[in-house]
């Protein structure tokens, strides 16, 4: 994997006056807690064409145009996860031989129509598992989140890796999505977390074609991370890979960092050890920015925190799929 040349960005001490992070072109730079904890998934039923043939170039592209991605605009965060203990699951490279995989393979778009009926975009990243097919996201990203919404359109629901108006890697179509219950019937922002099983294409598992990040939980805070994603409100527009980088902050239970991106970077990952290998580990997912005054002047994101009750469990559930 490409190191990437970084600068850090200092924030102010007044949100009104806080200076994001700004976000570097990784192409240029390189109701119970136990119910909190159970997992719930939708599964397609269609064939794996359907969700290729909707969208078309045309369709990603008005899906960019749209403008953020399904951001929650309220919450439940009344209750929060139990910490829980710290483990880990390494990534892996692909064994497809005419792979060229690195942190554009393994990140890309995600577009889907929302329980609106409304074409729209997130980010995520492969994962590595057993089954070789998961994709990590936010659970926004497949939920509207609490009473009601709905689950989007899973045989709609496309990944694209390394996007850039198409991909080298193709479109990859879901199989089931998942997420923590404490997001799909409450809307609690502390389990905006989902996975997304996706179907293999001519024959070949997704982490097998791309490779994929591996995922950790319980670490803490305070840890240097790179976050991912695909903006694509303005300054944006969705075409590309960014990333922003920092140690990340405790506010009130969730890890931040200072960025700028904006809607679309929803759902792509918090790495952390990036560099160090070909692979990192998926701490976070991009779930809520933070702004002032208008969308397109973002400052913060946080992500939920990667516990055994959000992204330990959940990933549990998915492994062997």
């Amino acid at each position: 994997m490409r190191r990437l040349t970084v600068v850090l960005a200092t924030g102010a001490s007044a949100v009104a006056l806080a200076t994001p992070a700004m976000a570097e072109d990784s192409s240029v730079a390189a109701a119970t807690i136990a119910a909190q904890n159970d997992s719930s998934a939708k599964a397609s039923s269609n064939s794996a064409a359907s969700a290729e043939e909707y969208w078309t170039p045309a369709r990603m592209a008005e899906a960019i145009k749209a403008g953020p991605s399904d951001m929650p605009v309220q919450s439940d965060s009344s209750t929060t996860p139990r910490p829980g203990p710290s483990a880990k699951v390494d990534g892996a490279v692909p064994t497809v031989p005419s792979a060229q995989a690195d942190i554009h393979s393994m990140s890309g778009r995600v577009f889907y129509v929302n329980d609106r009926g409304e074409n729209r975009s997130c980010s995520g990243s492969t994962v590595n598992s057993n089954g070789k097919r998961l994709v990590f996201t936010a659970g926004h990203c497949v939920h509207g989140g609490g009473s009601g919404r709905g689950w989007f359109d899973v045989n709609r629901w496309v990944f694209v890796p390394a996007y850039h108006a198409g991909s080298p890697y193709g479109t990859w179509n879901a199989y089931q999505q998942w997420s923590k219950v404490g997001w799909t019937s409450n809307g609690n922002r502390a389990y905006d977390v989902a996975a997304v099983v996706m179907q293999p294409r001519n024959g070949v598992k997704i982490v097998d074609a791309v490779g994929g990040q591996g995922i950790q939980w319980g670490y803490g805070y305070g840890r240097f991370e790179y976050m991912f994603g695909y903006p694509a409100d303005p300054p944006f527009n969705g075409s590309g890979l960014y990333f922003c980088n920092g140690t990340t902050r405790d506010e009130s239970g969730f890890p931040t960092l200072d960025c700028n991106m904006t809607g679309g970077a929803s759902g792509g990952p918090w790495l952390a050890d990036y560099g160090a290998t070909f692979w990192a580990y998926v701490n976070g997912v991009n779930s809520w920015m933070f702004w002032d005054p208008d969308p397109t002047h973002v400052y913060k994101w946080q992500s939920p925190y990667f516990s055994y009750d959000t992204a330990g469990s959940l990933f549990d559930t998915v492994k062997d799929m």
